[in-house]
């Protein structure tokens, strides 16, 4: 009896939840700063005013937004009551670290800012790796898969936030070779070898014979040995990855099969074995993958700062409509390539700006679409219409 008023209670309470809208599971359970906001406006039942329904409509739509760029990159967004959320997709090259900073302006200090990180599956849709955690400006991502990315800016119900975003990337590995840098590396990818009977699968860096060569990243040794081309080598992988780690050419070898090592110990010391043995000591380094062989080591090691083009002062229209005072192409990318044209707007079209670079504007159109346009003369609009 009491197993039966069990399962007509669960039954019943079944039919009820699913009977109603149901609240997304990560508002029972949330995780992120977005989701704790999210489950405060469901219980003041804020998500059934027509301001609350434009805030998570807008939420959920710019994750399908198709704007794209590569790091290192820095954009200004404008973010308000009609327009509580924007994205941008980005790929950022294999063996680099995505750095992830954002400043808002002083004016705009109290409002809510959240920042999220997803990834394009295969099947298009959006899965959420990362996030901005409360109290922080910046966060990081390491690429080894070569995936689609895509950040989300949203603020807070009834507020309006100008933010800046920078982009940069950064090596997944560390130097090579001990005490040296980009400014050693004497040979590249991709060079002939054998009188092009083969490619460089690797680069080459100059350094005294009995130079320390170290682990660029933590992990186990998985071979020691000698070969034709590469002499006394050692290969190391790396935890977590499916990256090899390839050293030639050495003088000798401190380290031996299954070995752990940690980033900066000492597997040899550079020499000129194997096929370099009429050249100078230097050490080659390679990287290879599971299944797709080489790839080119130099974006996993190459610390050199980037440049990135500063953002101009902030616009007075920036939120606002205004028209073109000429004709214009909009762009998927703000770099505006030619692939990425999306269509010609012409003189005197409106828009409204809600994003800007250093050498353009993100904006949105009447139809609803969005893009970039070079910097352009813009006419204010007076009535500060909003598209």
């Amino acid at each position: 009896m009491k197993a039966l008023i069990r399962l007509v209670t669960i039954t019943l309470l079944a039919s009820y939840i699913f009977s109603c809208k149901p609240t997304p599971v990560s508002h029972w359970f949330p995780t992120t700063p977005l989701e704790h906001y999210e489950k405060e406006l469901y219980q003041a039942k804020l998500e059934k005013t027509q301001a609350g329904q434009t805030w998570f409509r807008v939420s959920k739509e710019v994750l399908n937004d198709s704007l794209f760029s590569n790091a290192p990159y820095q954009e200004r967004f404008f973010l308000d009551d009609s327009l509580p959320a924007q994205a941008i997709r980005l790929k950022i090259p294999e063996g680099r670290k995505l750095v992830i900073m954002s400043q808002r302006s002083e004016q705009d200090s109290t409002s809510q800012f959240f920042l999220e990180l997803y990834k394009i599956k295969s099947n298009g849709k959006p899965q959420r790796i990362d996030y901005l955690k409360n109290g922080e400006q910046t966060f990081t991502y390491s690429n080894q898969t070569g995936d689609t990315l895509l950040l989300r800016l949203q603020t807070g119900f009834h507020e309006k936030l100008i933010v800046s975003l920078l982009l940069t990337t950064l090596p997944t590995l560390g130097f090579p070779v001990a005490g040296h840098g980009m400014s050693d590396v004497i040979s590249v990818w991709g060079q002939e070898r054998d009188r092009g009977a083969r490619s460089h699968e690797g680069i080459d860096i100059r350094a005294k014979r009995g130079t320390p060569v170290v682990a660029s990243e933590d992990g186990f040794i998985t071979q020691v040995g000698t070969n034709n081309l590469g002499g006394k080598i050692v290969f190391l992988s790396p935890n977590e990855s499916n990256y090899s780690l390839y050293y030639a050419h050495l003088d000798s070898q401190f380290v031996s099969t299954g070995e752990r090592v940690i980033k900066g110990d000492t597997l040899g010391l550079v020499g000129n074995t194997g096929n370099a043995i009429t050249t100078s000591p230097h050490l080659h380094f390679g990287i290879y993958t599971q299944g797709s062989g080489a790839v080119n080591p130099l974006p996993f090691i190459n610390d050199r700062k980037e440049k990135i083009p500063s953002l101009p002062e902030t616009s007075r229209l920036l939120g606002d409509s205004a028209r073109i005072r000429k004709k214009a192409n909009l762009f998927s990318s703000p770099q505006f390539l030619a692939s990425g044209q999306i269509s010609a707007l012409t003189q005197n079209t409106v828009v409204r700006i809600i994003g800007e670079m250093s050498k353009g504007y993100r904006v949105l159109l009447p139809d609803g679409r969005k893009g970039y346009i070079p910097t352009v003369p813009l006419e204010n609009i007076s009535d500060k219409r909003r598209l």
